[in-house]
């Protein structure tokens, strides 16, 4: 084999790259037709909503009910702890007016007794102002026997001639002995008594100063509780409003949650309608298939039929022209690349054999996600072709018989024109969305002298 044409040539020649880049136009209109015919797309239908784009729009609105679900979890949760603090403060609330009701009452109480004393002070001042003006009409009627005393011993003779007798003498003036002296001990009594009512009234004034301190310290107490049940009726108040405020939130949360589900189940009629519009339009093309296929049989046995009426020239001519229309073999396999392949997936296995439900290329399953996929075998990379929902397919030419294909690529790391070297990293799985990030469809292309090509099983390459 001539150098550059086989497994791990260094390049390709001149002459070749002109079949080389239409090989890959080759390749890149078949796959896209593979890929829409795979999906149940024509490919006259990529202007309209497809099934992929329905399954987003729903998987999105999942999405979405998730975050709504959880911002609902969340305001249920704060109104779960603005309802506690709230009968809490209720409580505090409740207690703070007890308490100005137990001050309260004992403000009144304080109040009624304070009136009690300051009734009993007046009465006290009452009375020493009767027993005062009292003492002031003994004092004066004192001080009238005195002069009269006075007056008697200034004339002490004269009584004696008043008097009829000695005996009535001793007796008058006895009698007025006793007389000071009963004026004296009761002006003594009502001076001690007033005494006794001023100490009295001294003290009913403490106590009624007492009490009303005792009743200023009760009022100041019951500002003080009034002023905390202001603030803790406004804390309940703003409490009552953020819990009004989460509930209006709350209830437009699940106003649009059940919107969003509705809107759900929209898209997942349309989807089953799409669903069932891909398997009308896959029957029908299965039945307008095998009407063609009928009749193309019914044609052909007829044409046969004639044909074997026809003259031997005709016949020859007929099959001649069958030979000429038949497919040609492909070449078979070289034998030189058989086992030269390396494994394309680092740590990865065979997931779907080649042929599986039909296909025609090899699920590769990675380690993990965004696992490195290597080259094959040395080459020339001819074509990068991106695909929204399968990723990048990368495309290379090993020599002018093999090729290998890489589907689901993340980012390449190679470009086209590069040329790549056996295990080198060419990216990374998980460029699509209908591929799992962790696997790649890997495909060995066989191609003839004439630029024909086939998918064959990559197993007998490794």
């Amino acid at each position: 084999m001539k150098q550059g044409s086989g497994v791990g040539g260094q390049g390709l020649g001149e002459g070749n790259r002109a079949r080389v880049f239409g090989f890959c136009g080759s390749i890149k209109a078949f796959w896209l037709a593979s890929i829409l015919l795979a999906f149940g797309l024509q490919p006259w239908a990529l202007g309209q909503p497809n099934l992929n784009e329905l399954q987003q729009q729903a998987e999105q609105n999942r999405r979405l009910q998730q975050l709504q679900q959880q911002r609902i979890a969340q305001l249920n949760r704060d109104l779960a702890n603005l309802d506690a603090a709230t009968r809490q403060q209720l409580a505090e609330l409740r207690r703070l007016e007890a308490e100005i009701t137990r001050l309260e009452r004992e403000r009144a109480e304080l109040t009624r007794q304070i009136d009690l004393l300051e009734g009993q002070k007046k009465q006290a001042e009452a009375r020493i102002a009767s027993l005062q003006k009292e003492l002031e009409g003994l004092r004066e009627r004192l001080s009238a026997l005195l002069q009269s005393l006075h007056r008697e011993r200034a004339g002490r003779y004269l009584p004696l001639l008043r008097a009829e007798s000695f005996t009535d003498l001793s007796v008058r003036s006895k009698w007025v002995g006793v007389l000071g002296q009963h004026q004296t001990d009761l002006m003594d009594r009502i001076k001690n008594t007033v005494r006794q009512l001023d100490e009295e009234r001294i003290r009913l004034g403490l106590l009624v100063d007492t009490l009303t301190e005792r009743r200023a310290e009760r009022q100041q107490r019951i500002a003080a509780l009034a002023q905390n049940r202001q603030t803790v009726q406004l804390t309940v108040a703003n409490l009552r409003q953020q819990q009004a405020g989460r509930q209006v939130i709350l209830r437009e949360t699940l106003q649009a949650q059940a919107q969003l589900r509705a809107e759900l189940q929209v898209l997942q009629g349309r989807i089953a309608a799409e669903l069932r519009r891909i398997a009308e339009e896959r029957r029908r093309a299965e039945e307008e298939r095998r009407r063609r296929e009928a009749e193309e049989r019914r044609q052909r046995e007829l044409q046969a039929q004639r044909e074997r009426e026809l003259q031997a020239r005709r016949q020859r001519e007929e099959a001649a022209r069958r030979e000429r229309e038949t497919v040609r073999e492909v070449p078979s396999v070289p034998r030189e690349v058989v086992g030269a392949l390396q494994f394309p997936v680092r740590g990865g296995r065979v997931a779907e054999p080649y042929g599986f439900q039909g296909n025609d290329w090899q699920t590769l399953q990675g380690a993990e996600a965004s696992s490195p996929i290597v080259a094959a075998a040395d080459g020339v990379v001819i074509d990068s072709l991106f695909i929204a929902n399968l990723g990048y397919t990368l495309t290379i030419r090993h020599s002018d018989q093999i090729a290998t294909q890489y589907v689901n690529v993340l980012e390449p790391r190679v470009s086209v024109g590069q040329r790549v070297g056996q295990g080198q990293v060419i990216g990374f799985t998980g460029g699509g969305v209908l591929i799992p990030s962790d696997q790649m469809w890997f495909r060995v292309i066989v191609i003839d002298n004439n630029g024909n090509f086939r998918y064959v099983d990559p197993s007998r390459y490794y």
